[in-house]
């Protein structure tokens, strides 16, 4: 009779082993998926732009069935480094300065960074010093990417986007270098890359408006550049999502 009993309640306690894995199971498929976008201005919410690209990547998620959640911590004027390396006496919080509170607290799957174009700044014009060297830009980009992946997290790196024709060409060239260092960086550190200037160059040689359409002031993108962005960050994460 006891040889029996206890048969059948080693049963029961498989039973409610199973019960209880499916559930863990069920609550961690219905776990949001962290997203944090890391930037600049052309990350921030902007004004003129009805959806930029953080917003963009929500509700494309959401449309595909993936819960999830978005964070914008884009910041208008940010660099990669700190206020120590450059600061125009303003009170804007750089990427080193604040990417623990707004990265890593937030315990995120995914990251994008996107910085690149107040680092390249010439402030004093052609053949000057940038606000952040290229090499204190990899830098800094390495440190996110390394602490990034001590947690776990995915990263997406998107190279800065390139520049319209109201720009001068020494801007361009400038930049250049700090888009093929992401390029590089991207390919050495085994992360998922996005070349914005040849998403952006795809479209602006199939478009009438070109690059300027892309980027009325030379600079920002406007809500079709947003797009182009966060349909490329949507297909990498749904790829690597399944």
């Amino acid at each position: 009779m006891r040889t029996k009993y206890m048969h059948f309640l080693s049963r029961v306690i498989v039973v409610l082993l199973i019960v209880l894995l499916s559930t863990f199971s069920s609550a961690q498929e219905k776990k949001d998926l962290t997203i944090v976008t890391f930037g600049n201005s052309t990350t921030a919410v902007r004004k003129g732009i009805e959806k930029v690209y953080a917003v963009r990547i929500h509700e494309a998620l959401t449309e595909a069935g993936i819960s999830n959640k978005v964070i914008n911590a884009g910041i208008g004027g940010s660099h990669t480094g700190s206020a120590k390396d450059y600061s125009r006496g303003t009170n804007i919080e750089h990427g080193m300065d604040r990417f623990d509170k707004a990265v890593l607290k937030h315990n995120p799957d995914w990251v994008t960074l996107n910085f690149g174009l107040n680092d390249a700044y010439q402030d004093k014009g052609d053949g000057t010093a940038s606000r952040i060297p290229l090499d204190a830009y990899i830098a800094n980009l390495t440190h996110f990417i390394t602490e990034v992946k001590k947690i776990n997290g995915r990263i997406i790196l998107l190279t800065p986007n390139p520049l319209s024709s109201k720009l001068e060409q020494f801007r361009h060239e400038r930049l250049k270098l700090y888009k093929d260092a992401v390029i590089k960086l991207a390919k050495s550190e085994h992360v998922e890359l996005i070349n914005s200037w040849k998403v952006f160059g795809k479209f602006a040689r199939k478009d009438p408006a070109g690059m300027e359409g892309l980027l009325p002031d030379g600079t920002h993108p406007m809500d079709t550049g947003h797009k182009l962005i966060a349909d490329e960050i949507v297909k990498i994460i749904k790829k690597r999502n399944r």
